[in-house]
């Protein structure tokens, strides 16, 4: 019995050494560029970075990517936000863009069309890969707030599907040790770490691998086809009933956040090539290709079901505040996209034109 206990207490103590180590090593290089740190989001700054981009073949071969001193990607503002016609653009990864370069992004070409009508627009950037409306709320209550632009977009819908973490964000970002129950008192002191936030984001990743919702060109001719049977379909339908109320819920708390804050919100609906159709550019009938890495098993017509009941849930706000409807303007045409929601140079060019021109005439109104 002492051999024993004696080895178990030196597993234990070899793994305590481990778990320090690790958080030491991650205090000076963390590997997620954007990370929930001790309670608040951290948006790094100043930074370049140019990618060689071999793996998704739609896209240029070199990607210039950069973050301002405010964190988001575009020019720096000539004088306070609050004193410029100013946009940031929120969302997730079909507004970061990730894997195109600055220049080209839907942000960046909506701030050029916008400069016809308005010379002294300024628009950033405010994308961050994988976040949902749990992390928008981060971003409005810890920079928006702060830095009180006239106007915000919001892009969201599709890191919203069956995601259910209010409890989780919510109590990271009281900056406290949640009491509520033994998992939340275990994930609220976990994110007081760098080990935990970073396995947070791991955790994330895989959420979002899950969902099929990866950056990986995608050969939409290749793609195995399943029917799915009536049944299936239904019940996949009905069950986000419980996650649609919470996210017109939190909807609703981002359009107050800005309201109370003097910063006009404009809602954008979420395009993808999701859905029961014939492609334009390959003729390839879309309805029964199987999403790549969605688990459970689901084809385009179904995912594109799925997503239309989020999007019609933000489609409910349009007597509140701007709605955009891109998942209805933005044409189904995979020379528009790499995978089945990202966009090519050409799709932000189109996504910029649309938005362009439903935003000019808005702003000229006097909203």
């Amino acid at each position: 019995m002492k051999v024993i206990l004696k080895k178990f207490f030196s597993i234990l103590f070899g793994l305590l050494i481990g778990l320090i180590i690790c958080e030491i090593f991650l205090h000076f290089y963390n590997p997620f560029p954007f990370a929930i740190s001790k309670g608040k989001l951290v948006l790094p700054a100043n930074q370049k970075t140019v990618y060689k981009n071999t793996w998704i073949k739609k896209l240029d071969s070199t990607i210039y990517y950069s973050r301002n001193a405010l964190g988001f990607r575009g020019p720096e503002p000539a004088d306070s936000v609050n004193k410029l016609l100013s946009v940031i653009c929120i969302g997730g990864s079909t507004t970061e863009c990730r894997f195109i370069s600055d220049s080209l992004t839907w942000p960046s070409q909506l701030a050029v069309a916008l400069k016809d009508s308005f010379p002294a627009v300024w628009v950033n950037n405010a994308g961050i890969d994988g976040h949902s409306t749990f992390g928008n709320l981060l971003v409005l209550k810890e920079y928006i707030t702060r830095l009180k632009p006239k106007y915000i977009t919001l892009l969201i819908g599709a890191n919203d599907v069956e995601t259910d973490q209010p409890g989780l964000y919510d109590a990271m970002n009281e900056k406290k040790i949640n009491y509520l129950s033994a998992k939340s008192f275990f994930k609220s002191l976990l994110n007081k770490t760098e080990l935990g936030s970073t396995l947070f984001q791991l955790y994330a990743i895989r959420g979002a691998y899950k969902k099929g919702l990866i950056h990986k060109e995608v050969d939409f001719a290749s793609l195995k086809d399943s029917a799915l049977t009536e049944a299936l379909q239904t019940a996949v339908l009905k069950k986000q009933d419980p996650y649609l109320a919470a996210y017109r819920g939190r909807i609703a708390e981002m359009i107050a956040i800005c309201k109370a804050n003097n910063v006009i919100p404009v809602l954008l609906t979420q395009p993808s090539l999701f859905g029961n159709y014939t492609d334009s550019t390959t003729m390839t009938a879309m309805g029964n290709k199987i999403i790549p890495g969605a688990e459970p098993l689901t084809n385009a017509a179904l995912a594109g079901k799925v997503l239309e009941l989020y999007n019609d849930v933000v489609r409910t706000f349009s007597n509140q505040v701007k709605v955009i409807d891109l998942a209805l303007q933005m044409p189904k045409n995979s020379g528009y996209y790499y995978d089945f929601i990202h966009y090519t140079n050409s799709g932000c060019s189109k996504m910029a034109t649309i938005i362009s021109k439903e935003l000019i005439p808005y702003i000229k109104a006097g909203h």
